[in-house]
């Protein structure tokens, strides 16, 4: 196993929702621990859907990601565990976030309201090798804490028409962050849910793969995540298990180069 000094932080992010986001997180984070690796999850998407992913419900979880982020609670009051990944979850008090950040009676508060889970990730990053972060589907204060909390960030892809449009929108959002100084880097496009019996699936696969081929900043992993019911099974049963979704493990070991 390649020993790993500093967590690196990989956010799970797209301006499209229902491109697989969620499940990737999941896939990965199992795939990583089976490996070996110290992975945690954080949710920033008020869905909450991490917690229905690995069996827990959201509605009965006392203090979230949201707690941690306003100041009432640190990183470690907050840890659950299911299947060897570390989870700092969230739930719909997340979309109180804004209101409460950017008040105006706050601003003292809450200084410098981008960065305020990467203060939390502060208090957990040597614990770690590896922390994924799902975000939210859109440029909102959970997405631009996730993007300036994270050291790369993968962009899953529905290779239909308004999900590729999605990937477009995610890598304009990072360059107007790296535009404001922060260093992220662009690991690449991963696509999802694909259905290989599909002709406008193979044609909008191809065409992504042509439109990134000459572009040095991103690339189009070769891994494909191909539509299965065993994925929505084992979501929807909150038991994520990595053998019923090798892809994922694959997956892993191409974008991190692990044996």
């Amino acid at each position: 196993m390649k020993a790993i000094k500093t967590a690196r932080v990989i956010a799970v992010a797209s301006q499209k929702g229902g491109v697989g986001k969620t499940a990737t997180v999941t896939n990965m984070a199992v795939g990583l621990v089976s490996l070996g690796y110290k992975t945690a999850i954080i949710d920033m998407d008020a869905q909450g859907h991490i917690a229905f992913s690995f069996g827990i419900k959201k509605n009965n979880i006392k203090k979230t990601i949201y707690d941690v982020l306003i100041g009432k609670a640190k990183m470690s009051e907050i840890k659950q565990n299911a299947f060897g990944v570390d989870l700092y979850l969230a739930n719909t008090s997340l979309n109180d976030l804004t209101s409460i950040v950017m008040a105006h009676y706050n601003d003292k508060r809450f200084p410098a309201p981008n960065y305020l889970l990467k203060n939390a990730i502060g208090q957990i990053k040597a614990l770690h090798d590896y922390i994924l972060i799902d975000t939210s589907p859109s440029n909102d204060l959970q997405t631009m804490n996730s993007l300036l909390a994270s050291t790369d960030i993968i962009i899953p892809a529905l290779p239909e028409g308004l999900a590729i449009d999605g990937v477009y929108d995610t890598i304009n959002l990072v360059k107007r962050i790296r535009e404001q100084g922060a260093k992220i880097n662009i690991l690449g496009v991963l696509p999802t849910m694909v259905q290989d019996y599909t002709n406008l699936h193979n044609v909008m696969l191809q065409n992504l793969r042509k439109s990134f081929a000459e572009n040095p900043d991103v690339k189009v992993f070769d891994t494909v995540i191909k539509r299965a019911i065993r994925h929505g099974i084992a979501q929807s049963n909150g038991l994520p298990n990595i053998k019923n979704a090798p892809e994922y493990l694959s997956f892993v070991k191409e974008v991190f180069s692990i044996a």
